[in-house]
């Protein structure tokens, strides 16, 4: 029996697929209430398609067939609408509707994510980054500035974190790592060729990689020790990765509050001299 999301698995797997898996994907889709009622026949039918086409997308999407397909899509179709929520936001859109689709698409981003991550990845994640000498964390783009919060977070409990954005300087830090230190790389694409190239060269090195993804299948994941998917049906915004990088920052939370937890009273403490070091901090000029 398939128990995996077929929306979700149409969004990951649709680059793979063939130009007429894609027709019939983007039909599934744009019609899914439609199509859990359809036969093999009456869906090719609809996407101008012959029936043994329609067979070959739903192994092409990992499902064993035609019926597995539409109980996931029909078990997505229902969560969808428990949870309110609606993959497409237009022009015509009044900004409280917009607000309602967007905090339903985080809603339903962290709800799947929560049902399906990769739990025992994330232990190993913390228990790398625990023992590290250094952790190094990869990203640019959208990603940088959840990379730089991540490191900030970690310096606040202890760890010893760099964070690199810039193409140049990712790949040069990597000269100074050493066996046991921790690199990981953000990517919500998981296609983020400077990213996957400076974990290459960290792993090189010795150190342990992990990722966080919104793409299980990315090529990022086959270069880490340590591959972390969140579960994003996203949003169809004329931006990326909006919903997404709610559950990046979750994961990455989790990662530091669980690290806090190994040493629960100094990172009491330590959380307790930030708030004392930001408290006394002075802008504009110095007094005379």
């Amino acid at each position: 029996m398939d128990f995996h999301s077929c929306l979700f698995e149409i969004q990951t797997r649709y680059d793979a697929l063939t130009p007429v898996e894609k027709r019939i994907a983007d039909y599934i889709a744009l019609y899914g209430e439609e199509v859990i009622h359809m036969t093999v026949r009456q869906l090719a039918k609809c996407t101008g398609t012959a029936s043994s086409a329609v067979l070959r997308c739903c192994k092409s999407l990992g499902f064993s067939g035609f019926p597995a397909l539409k109980i996931s899509l029909s078990a997505d179709i229902s969560k969808n609408m428990q949870l309110n929520y609606s993959p497409y936001i237009s022009a015509q859109d009044a900004p409280s509707s917009i607000l309602d689709k967007v905090f339903s698409a985080n809603v339903k981003t962290l709800h799947d994510t929560a049902e399906r991550i990769d739990r025992a990845a994330v232990t190993r994640a913390v228990e790398a980054i625990h023992h590290a000498r250094h952790v190094y964390i990869y990203a640019v783009g959208t990603s940088a500035a959840l990379a730089m919060d991540f490191q900030y977070r970690l310096m606040q409990i202890g760890q010893h974190a760099f964070c690199l954005t810039d193409v140049p300087t990712m790949k040069v830090s990597t000269l100074n790592i050493e066996p046991g230190d921790a690199a990981i790389g953000i990517s919500h694409s998981g296609r983020t060729i400077p990213t996957i190239e400076s974990l290459q060269l960290a792993k090189a090195k010795g150190a342990v990689t992990a990722c966080v993804t919104s793409y299980p299948n990315s090529p990022i994941v086959s270069h880490c020790d340590i591959p972390i998917a969140v579960y994003s049906d996203e949003i169809q915004y004329p931006m990326e990765a909006v919903s997404a990088r709610i559950a990046h920052i979750s994961v990455m939370d989790s990662i530091v509050i669980a690290l806090s937890a190994k040493d629960y009273d100094e990172a009491v403490q330590r959380s307790k001299l930030t708030h004392e070091y930001v408290d006394t901090i002075r802008y504009g000029k110095a007094s005379q």
